[in-house]
């Protein structure tokens, strides 16, 4: 947390230089940076210019289109995320940003907020990623217009809408563990708009070797065998359909995704399943509209109204996972609303950004026999979000200081009907049938930005940035779950303190070079943080006896020549502890945090190919709280090879082939992101992508 005297310094910082510039007129603004694929960092972004002081990142997903790419694949490459796999392509994989845990950070699509209130965090692999136009990073909270806190930051899904001429691409792609993926995409436009349509199918076995220690690690090795991954399976299938268009001075988009996922469950390596399945199926959809000059000349309006409507399957006809009533089905609905205005007092350097948000969402869950026959159906759980922010940004001196106050209040109520079935939840409450906790937040954040140096193509500066934020407790954790999880419906929220500071630069040095670089420092001081504890022989309650402390400094160099180079490095050093009133936990490093992570890309590109060899490295880490040397991982290299060939190119009509062959994880490492689940070994994938 930054003390009142560090943020009296960090102002004094910040000001002192701007005395020496004029309020003279601004100077031409510099040329955008553009680099393709996961170089490029910079570009106009609405969505960025609401928040300029934040440490913010966007991912241009052209150049995926040619390769077998995934969501998680391009996200661990950044500097501060981290993504946990249970397993490979197509598996359980979560998000976590700057060392918080995965249900710490917030996922948009388009704007709209996708985290579920049962367990807070995200399935990446439930997720759409080969309809995207962009992935937007946010490591300094959750930025202006979007709803919500996040304690650990965000990210948005961008879809692509606008087109500027008419085009169809078919990719075939396939590869190692029998995997095979086929999109077909269409855009084309008409009088007042475009739209955009897209079908998919994929499938893998996700059959690789892997080393089956047998539960053994230290104690036996000579039990250990090389055996094939079973039950790893999916298939996956994908629609999306979107529109945009104008009408007077207001532009509407009409958004929709569709996925449906089929696959196995394997369970541990040492104990690997044969007939555990899940069934997934999800539909988003979204209206967004943005009326320049509603009623004023200088005020803009922005809505969003949406819909996500979820159903999990989950298949376990021989008790391989659980006992009972093994099977489960569970459906999830959300719907909100939320509208933004703009008001732009130029004449008085300021602009003013408020946005009022409503939701509700439903869970409802049915526990299953064998046979997947309806045993019995859990109380519906409800929870009502409101939210209103508001944000003012100063520009000063000529557009080189920019001050960012901004305030978030936050509402929740959250309703569980009550299991007729469970003595204890009549006797708490005998007169009432439904159980409500209510919480309201207040939620302050403050940024600055200073423009150092600003040429046509130059531009140096600082941002810096603290706030407060929450994670509400998820059903799970206030209303437990049946045989296993005993709710706790007085849990505090999780409550952080964060604060950020660093430097950038984006540079074009002629007309060959480009140059996109940070640094940056940044601590999170964490409370209440909330922690399964045994509470029976059989059963867990959660509490609120978990803190952390997490610093660290990450960096992102991007550099471009466009005669045929292009590198990219991202670097993220961080130091985790928990400090839990638990002695047992107390100065332990956090599980799965890395104190040193990073990537690099070096590619040789002309016009007809494209070379190139990328690297990650993971630093070591323990998998459990605890930090017992049964859970400690060691550190792990992987690199990747690619080449690109296009034999055909039409430059008039866009008209164009590639083929792409790459090869994944160069060296063959085998190892465990979580305890029992294996990564693949070496791996081979080539694409065929066609444009017409």
């Amino acid at each position: 947390m930054i003390s009142k005297f560090n943020l009296f310094l960090l102002v004094c910082l910040f000001l002192g230089p701007n005395f020496l510039f004029s309020q003279s007129s601004p100077s031409k603004e510099p040329e955008t940076v553009e680099i393709k694929a996961n170089v490029e960092s910079s570009s106009k972004n609405t969505n960025f210019s609401k928040n300029p002081t934040g440490f913010q990142k966007e991912i241009n997903l052209e150049s995926s289109n040619t390769r077998y790419m995934s969501l998680p694949d391009i996200l661990n490459r950044e500097a501060g995320v981290r993504v946990r796999q249970y397993g490979g392509l197509g598996s359980y994989s979560t998000l976590s940003l700057r060392g918080t845990n995965p249900n710490q950070s917030k996922v948009y699509w388009n704007g709209v907020p996708i985290n579920n209130s049962l367990g807070g965090e995200i399935n990446l692999a439930d997720l759409p990623f080969d309809n995207l136009e962009k992935i937007e990073i946010y490591k300094s909270g959750t930025p202006a217009g979007f709803s919500g806190s996040a304690i650990g930051g965000s990210i948005n899904l961008v879809s692509k809408t606008k087109i500027d001429k008419p085009i169809t691409r078919v990719n075939l792609m396939g590869g190692s563990f029998k995997t095979a993926k086929a999109t077909v995409t269409h855009m084309d436009q008409f009088s007042s708009g475009s739209y955009f349509i897209q079908a998919l199918q994929e499938t893998s076995d996700q059959n690789f070797a892997y080393l089956n220690n047998k539960g053994t690690v230290l104690f036996n090795t000579y039990d250990d065998t090389i055996d094939e991954r079973r039950n790893a399976q999916f298939r996956k299938t994908g629609f999306t359909g979107n529109v945009s268009f104008e009408v007077g001075k207001t532009k509407i988009n009409f958004l929709n995704d569709y996925i449906h996922r089929k696959q196995g469950l394997p369970g541990p390596g040492n104990r690997q399943t044969i007939s555990v399945g899940r069934v997934f199926s999800k539909l988003s959809s979204a209206v967004t509209t943005e009326t320049n000059e509603f009623l004023l000349t200088n005020l803009t309006l922005e809505t969003k109204t949406y819909g996500n409507f979820a159903k999990d399957d989950l298949f376990d006809p021989k008790s391989e996972f659980s006992f009972g009533t093994p099977d489960a089905f569970t459906k999830t609905n959300q719907y909100g609303f939320q509208i933004s205005p703009t008001l732009y007092l130029l004449d008085y350097y300021q602009v003013l950004r408020t946005s009022i948000q409503t939701e509700q969402e439903f869970f409802t869950r049915y526990e299953k026999r064998a046979n997947h026959e309806t045993e019995s159906k859990e109380p519906k759980k409800r929870r009502d979000t409101q939210s209103f922010t508001f944000q003012d940004e100063i520009r000063l001196f000529s557009n080189r200081l920019f001050l960012v106050p901004q305030v978030r209040f936050e509402r929740y109520t959250d309703r569980f009907g009550k299991d007729e079935t469970s003595i204890r939840n009549q006797l708490l409450d005998p007169t009432s049938d439904v159980f409500y906790v209510r919480q309201n937040f207040t939620n302050p954040s403050f940024g600055i930005k200073l423009i150092w140096i600003k040429k046509e193509n130059l531009e140096f500066g600082s941002l810096a940035n603290i706030s407060k934020d929450f994670r509400i407790p998820s059903f799970l954790e206030l209303f437990g779950e049946r045989g296993s999880i005993v709710g706790n419906t007085k849990l505090r929220p999780e409550q952080s303190r964060n604060g950020d500071f660093g430097f950038y630069l984006n540079s074009k040095i002629d007309s060959n070079w480009k140059i996109q670089s940070d640094i940056s420092y940044f601590q999170k001081r964490i409370y209440d943080m909330i922690l399964f504890l045994p509470n029976s022989q059989f059963t867990l309650r959660p509490e609120n006896v978990d803190q952390a402390f997490i610093r660290g400094v990450e960096t992102n160099q991007n550099i471009i020549w466009k005669k045929g180079i292009k590198f990219n490095l991202n670097y993220t050093y961080q130091d985790a502890k928990n400090y839990s009133e638990s002695p047992a936990l107390n100065g332990k490093y956090l599980p799965l945090r890395s104190k040193s992570q990073g990537s690099a890309l070096l590619a040789f590109f002309n016009e007809k190919s494209e070379l190139g060899i990328e690297y990650q490295y993971i630093g070591a880490n323990f998998r459990d709280r605890t930090n017992e040397y049964l859970g400690y991982l060691p550190a792990r290299q992987f690199w990747n090879l690619y080449i690109q060939y296009s034999p055909y190119k039409n430059k008039e009509t866009g008209n164009e082939l590639i083929l792409s062959f790459e090869v994944r994880n160069l060296t063959d490492k085998r190892v465990e992101d979580l305890v029992g689940y294996p990564l693949p070994g070496r791996s081979y994938y080539v694409t065929g992508s066609y444009r017409f």
